[in-house]
């Protein structure tokens, strides 16, 4: 529970450190968060035990650190360096492009601490008369400052995951509670979710809100009632927990997933045959006799419809798919062997190589692919083309260590020209080359369109990386035609990358099933930076089974020699 306001005070120290012009200190907190940031479990779990220090980047004074906030609920240290600089670095960071180095700048030319202080130096023009800025920045920050206004607080579905998990922990045990699930969009595997809906079967359901309502985590009752009732945790998050009999569960769960638009038109199909579906049962029109409820493959049943998938429940053409019997057989976690796109030590990881490949033979992969930064990105340490001939030794030397098959590649920059910054030749030499966006992401529509649809047709790409290189809650996606990066990829082979990352899942659902019906085909990756960032593949798999993805549409599932020979050059 504790793990992501963890995250976000260490990575906010490290920018307070870097305003300060502390050396080494800001990279070391930096390292730390993405590594929490990737944990699959409980940091507080990890504290109880006494295992903070065997965290990768967490040595004794960080570890104590972490003691304390998850001790107190606060850390001196950071109260202390947010008055020493008087800047509000996290709300000043929640505006799209400015991070650490501008915000710097931002203070020391014009003397900006909070939001309200950018907001009147860039009405007043400002902004656009320091070096590196200009007028369109100006109003980048501007529409950023309203976004954040006007957005509402959303979080992203693996900063939930641990909610659900410890909901489940805490009440599927009670000898009083028969069951506990989750509904509303976390359950269709979106992307973000506003709040979690949780739905309990219980015949004492007040024993269930008494205990419900006194969580530790609970910052505020919001309601408390008989069979429903929310609260609001410390990170803001809302949580509705509602009690229904076993008889409801079924029409319960299938009414509160949704989404909205999926059932208006399950309710138009149970008019239509002289039904009427709500939260509590399908009926019969006249005399409302009791038809179905207790789960939802019977309502979906007696609608005459296959079971849907609650991932597929966007009204995207899977209801008249449920009554052809055409649904997809979606692809799950176990049907992928290995996963593309991972990072280590030779650019911005922070394990090697080794400890990456061994990792992926302990989750059970049959492969790994990796694809360090090759480019001038903006990271430390990037490859460049004298040391990929040691980067491609040292992956031949691990090759000898593992059981599993070990891709050689680079994740390549699509310059602004849409050129890559390795020649054909040395491309051809690779098992898998991504090419992604990173710099110059505010190119007008037609031009990135142009820069991107060029790096496909002109080089010997596999795979493009994080399409539309958006970060949740952070960045807009590019401004791209993505019908005719679509088109493109189809005919030059080129596969698009679902990415696992917790804050990108890009491409996300929707946009994979508009590529998958123009006949496009995909590769699943985590993007891990560590080994723990090979464990995101599931966020993936949501993605493609939102995108209608079944085994023969997703490159990871297929068997090593058909993997192989599409990935030739």
């Amino acid at each position: 529970m504790k793990n992501l306001e963890i995250v976000r005070i260490l990575n906010n120290i490290a920018d307070i450190l870097e305003l300060q012009e502390v050396q080494f200190k800001p990279q070391a907190y930096r390292k730390a968060a993405l590594e929490i940031e990737n944990l699959t479990e409980d940091i507080e779990e990890i504290c109880q035990r006494g295992e903070l220090e065997e965290i990768p980047g967490v040595g004794k004074n960080i570890a104590e650190k972490i003691e304390e906030i998850i001790k107190t609920g606060k850390l001196q240290y950071y109260e202390k360096l947010k008055k020493e600089v008087a800047v509000d670095i996290e709300h000043l960071n929640e505006i799209p492009g400015l991070g650490p180095k501008k915000i710097k700048l931002l203070y020391k030319k014009l003397g900006i601490k909070t939001v309200a202080d950018l907001e009147k130096a860039c009405q007043k023009h400002q902004v656009q008369t320091l070096e590196g800025f200009g007028v369109k920045t100006e109003e980048d920050f501007l529409r950023g400052i309203e976004l954040i206004k006007t957005r509402p607080k959303r979080f992203l579905y693996a900063q939930a995951v641990p909610i659900v998990k410890m909901m489940k922990v805490k009440f599927s045990p009670l000898p009083f509670v028969e069951m506990i699930e989750v509904a509303g969009s976390f359950a269709r595997g979106k992307e973000t979710v506003g709040d979690l809906d949780f739905l309990v079967i219980s015949e004492e359901p007040q024993k269930v809100m008494d205990i419900f309502t006194t969580m530790k985590d609970a910052k505020e009752i919001l309601s408390k009632g008989i069979t429903k009732s929310s609260i609001r945790l410390h990170n803001g998050m809302q949580i509705d927990l509602r009690v229904v009999h076993k008889k409801e569960f079924g029409s319960a769960r299938n009414y509160f997933i949704g989404s909205k638009e999926h059932n208006v038109e399950l309710r138009k199909l149970a008019l239509s045959k002289g039904l009427t579906l709500n939260e509590y049962a399908l009926s019969t029109l006249k005399g409302k006799k009791w038809v179905a409820g207790k789960t939802e493959e019977e309502i979906y049943k007696k609608l005459g419809l296959r079971y849907i998938e609650p991932e597929l429940r966007e009204n995207m053409g899977e209801i008249d798919a449920a009554r052809t019997n055409s649904l997809p057989n979606l692809v799950t976690v176990k049907d992928m062997d290995g996963v593309f796109h991972n990072h280590s030590t030779w650019s911005d990881g922070t394990a090697s190589l080794l400890e990456m490949a061994q990792k992926a033979e302990e989750l059970k992969f049959k492969f790994i692919s990796f694809n360090d930064h090759y480019g001038h990105i903006g990271i430390t340490n990037p490859l460049n083309e004298k040391r990929l001939k040691s980067y491609l030794a040292e992956i031949e030397k691990v090759r000898k260590k593992v059981g599993i098959r070990v891709f050689s590649g680079v994740e390549i920059d699509i310059l602004k020209d849409g050129t890559l910054p390795l020649s054909t030749k040395f491309l051809k030499e690779l098992d898998v080359v991504i090419a992604s966006v990173h710099v110059a992401i505010k190119m007008p529509e037609v031009e990135m369109t142009k820069r991107v649809c060029s790096a496909l047709e002109n080089y010997p790409v596999n795979i493009l990386g994080h399409p539309t290189d958006r970060l949740l809650n952070v960045r807009e996606p590019l401004q791209l035609n993505l019908e005719k990066v679509y088109e493109t990829a189809r005919r030059r082979n080129v596969f698009l990358e679902i990415n696992s990352s917790p804050q990108r899942m890009d491409l996300s659902g929707e946009k994979i099933k508009a590529a998958k019906d123009v006949g496009c085909q995909f590769a699943l990756s985590t993007d891990a930076h560590s080994t723990d960032g090979l464990m995101t593949s599931s966020l993936g798999i949501l993605s493609a089974r939102r995108g209608w993805l079944e085994t023969k549409d997703l490159l990871n599932c297929w068997t090593m020699p058909k993997i192989e020979k599409a990935l030739q050059k």
